[in-house]
């Protein structure tokens, strides 16, 4: 069996008195999807900043491909693979969903910085192959 792809353990995030993560774990293989869901104030965006480097984590663990990537610049992170998504509706107003999942994986492969290219026919394939896993 293969070790998982992202294990985090305990993470927590103080300021203060204020607790605003307390103690959250889980663990993702390759392939699996988490949702990561609560009321405002809950701590959501704390975490996603705390996997990506944004924020320190008071205490706790992020393995990512069995290497801890606490205290790691985001632009280290993102270089190992892992990024994020923000609550914006488009990247790019005036392309398509399937559009803008196909310029992100181009920045993926480092290919963000040429421009006037559009996305390579394999990354405007695997934005297709995401939008089934995902259903839509």
């Amino acid at each position: 069996m293969s070790s998982p792809l992202l294990e985090v353990k305990n993470l927590s995030k103080s300021y203060g008195d204020f607790r605003a993560v307390k103690d959250v774990s889980f663990t993702l293989n390759a392939g699996d999807f988490l949702a990561l869901i609560g009321p405002n104030g809950a701590g959501k965006t704390t975490c996603f900043n705390m996997l990506m480097g944004q924020l320190a984590p008071s205490a706790g663990q992020i393995i990512f491909a069995g290497q801890n990537i606490v205290g790691r610049t985001t632009r280290d992170i993102w270089r190992l693979g892992v990024g994020r998504t923000f609550q914006i509706a488009a990247a790019f107003g005036s392309l398509t969903v399937q559009e803008n999942v196909a310029v992100a994986l181009s920045s993926v492969a480092r290919k963000s910085f040429q421009f006037f290219s559009p996305p390579s026919e394999s990354n405007q394939s695997a934005s297709v192959e995401l939008h089934v896993q995902v259903g839509l």
